[in-house]
């Protein structure tokens, strides 16, 4: 009988194994710039976080390594509002030199926002952000710029009293980007995203608001996991989560989501959406999207390669469309 039980477990296994979607390459080897740049390391101590408070050429000198923290109280961190690394100036580029950003909390990355929603002071602009992974587990998100418009879900209204959008200049580029939540929150003028493979486990892989942006030949990836990472990491009780659980299957989801994205560009990209729901899309245009074009990208999984919403445009050129493959008979979900 033990036998037969570990002959079992064994070919289960071996199914799993065999049904395991391939492990993302990370970022391309780059030579390293000759160019003089400011070492970053982490900071003394557990919460391994640095800050950026002056332009200029920042390079990664070794990896972050952000592990969960707990006491026996049974308090745990790092919390959400927490990130491993800050940048609080003007024309600031970070060079990652193939090293890894990592929280097993809830940290996010590499965060430019707005301390103080009352602050006159505007978020940086002219960031570059290059060659490096990121890997983001619980709540956070890789890579969040934001000004005004927060966009916690994919329909996120504009905010009240909204003074427009400023030329902001972010630039991701080489990047490998894994998170259990959001990847990238962008918002402003002309950000771009190019030469990335972001996995998303939330909401959306994508998030941008603002007109000019370009999105170019990355992968990106909508993932299903089984349990939501803001269920697993819930403090509520089991009632509480189930009646949530069913609310959020019908709460929209996005690989790429864009607001009030005039003249956008989304190109030579591999768009995929894991798991098949009316609620699950590939590009998710909003608030007044005009002129999106969408050209050139291959499209895997559902059936509308752009859904348009609140008076959205979009043209459709030279896109390729492929089904998603069919689970094997020995998958139950």
């Amino acid at each position: 009988m033990r036998v037969l039980i570990l002959g079992f477990l064994l070919a289960t296994w071996t199914l799993w194994r065999m049904d395991s979607p391939p492990v993302l390459l990370p970022p391309r080897l780059v030579a390293k710039s000759f160019l003089p740049c400011i070492e970053i390391r982490p900071g003394f101590g557990p919460y391994q976080e640095a800050v950026i408070k002056a332009s200029g050429l920042y390079c990664i000198a070794e990896d972050f390594w952000q592990q969960r923290l707990s006491d026996f109280a049974g308090h745990t961190g790092p919390a959400p509002y927490r990130h491993l690394l800050g940048v609080i100036a003007n024309d600031v580029t970070v060079d990652m030199a193939n090293h890894t950003l990592h929280s097993d909390g809830h940290s996010s990355g590499i965060v430019a926002v707005r301390i103080d929603k009352e602050d006159e002071k505007p978020v940086a602009k002219n960031i570059t952000i290059r060659d490096g992974v990121l890997d983001i587990r619980g709540l956070g998100t890789a890579v969040e710029v934001i000004d005004h418009w927060p966009m916690y879900s994919i329909d996120e209204p504009v905010p009240k009293n909204f003074p427009g959008f400023k030329k902001s200049g972010v630039v991701l580029d080489n990047l490998l980007i894994k998170t259990d939540n959001v990847g990238v929150i962008l918002e402003g003028d002309g950000n771009i995203i190019r030469n990335c493979v972001i996995e998303s486990g939330g909401d959306s892989a994508i998030m941008m608001a603002g007109p000019n942006g370009q999105i170019l030949n990355n992968i990106i990836v909508l993932t299903d996991p089984l349990i939501p990472t803001w269920l697993a990491n819930a403090s509520e009780g089991y009632l509480y989560q189930y009646e949530n659980l069913s609310k959020s299957r019908n709460n929209p989801r996005a690989a790429v989501t864009l607001h009030q994205a005039n003249g956008t560009l989304i190109s030579g990209n591999r768009i995929e959406v894991k798991g098949k729901s009316t609620t699950r899309h590939n590009i998710y245009l909003t608030d007044a999207s005009i002129g999106v074009r969408v050209e050139s990208n291959t499209i895997v999984g559902v059936d509308a390669p752009v859904v348009l919403m609140k008076d959205s445009t979009a043209t459709l050129k030279n896109n390729v469309f492929e089904k998603r493959m069919k689970k094997p008979w020995w998958r139950l979900w």
